[in-house]
């Protein structure tokens, strides 16, 4: 017995995979197997940018996190939950609009004045992030020209980021 005799067979008699359906979003009338593949890359796509993205979080978070396992005195201050939590928000909604083009930083560490310092080194571009409570700007460079945001939105941020993937 063939495989193809076990397939049912719709009112034209094809076999299901050339039955042809109308597709909402392009507005034509395709066949169910170019509507399944059509879904299939879609699916693919989707689950590769999330999975990416989900990683890149866990690791930006995990670097975060360790800022809390360091021993801090007087003269070298701890981060602020704060300044933790603000940078945490900036980083989330940079990785949910980047997904896969969210580069890793090159390191997290505490600025010793009660924020956070990030650096991100890339493409011969040099990207600094620093927060706390009494100040926050982003440092650009690229090929010894520096360039200084004070007081960055998230768009800024997001842009810079941008900026450090381009080649």
């Amino acid at each position: 017995m063939a495989a193809n005799s076990r397939l049912v067979k719709f009112r034209n008699n094809s076999l299901p995979e050339n039955y042809r359906v109308y597709d909402g979003s392009t507005g034509q009338s395709i066949t169910l197997e170019e509507l399944a593949q059509r879904r299939a890359a879609e699916q693919i796509q989707r689950f590769q940018s999330n999975s990416s993205s989900e990683i890149n979080w866990r690791i930006i978070l995990s670097k975060l996190q360790n800022l809390f396992n360091v021993e801090y005195d007087e003269d070298f201050l701890e981060p602020s939950q704060y300044a933790i939590k603000k940078v945490a928000e900036f980083l989330f909604e940079a990785n949910s609009n980047l997904a896969y083009e969210m580069p890793m930083p090159t390191f997290v560490v505490a600025d010793g004045e009660g924020g956070v310092r990030i650096e991100w080194k890339m493409n011969n571009k040099h990207l600094r992030l620093v927060y706390s409570i009494q100040r926050n700007y982003l440092y650009l460079e690229h090929n010894s020209v520096p360039e200084g945001i004070e007081n960055f939105n998230i768009k800024q941020l997001i842009e810079s980021l941008r900026w450090l993937n381009q080649i």
